[in-house]
């Protein structure tokens, strides 16, 4: 299913790439967090924009940054991160 169209699918599709890399379930990184799987489940649908409090608690945990969860902009990111996000970019884009 591809997010892309709903009102907040990049930024779905942003949060769900998180996680996959982290290797955590939704109840894993919903936990990690402090939010309920439910309302990470709504984030991660593209239904529900993701709160600030929920960015900022990715910032906190994860060293997310908000521009780059929001925004999309990877240049936010610390090196490793950026490396990870624009290296899923390219096997996305090449199959």
């Amino acid at each position: 299913m591809e997010t892309t169209e709903k009102p907040y699918g990049e930024i779905a599709n942003r949060l769900r790439w998180h996680r996959e890399l982290e290797g955590l379930t939704q109840n894993e990184y919903a936990k990690s967090i402090g939010v309920k799987r439910a309302t990470l489940n709504n984030w991660e649908s593209g239904d529900y924009r993701l709160s600030l409090d929920g960015a900022i608690a990715l910032r906190r945990t994860y060293g997310l940054s908000i521009d780059f969860m929001i925004e999309g902009d990877d240049d936010a990111l610390s090196m490793t991160l950026r490396k990870a996000w624009r290296e899923r970019s390219l096997v996305n884009s090449s199959g």
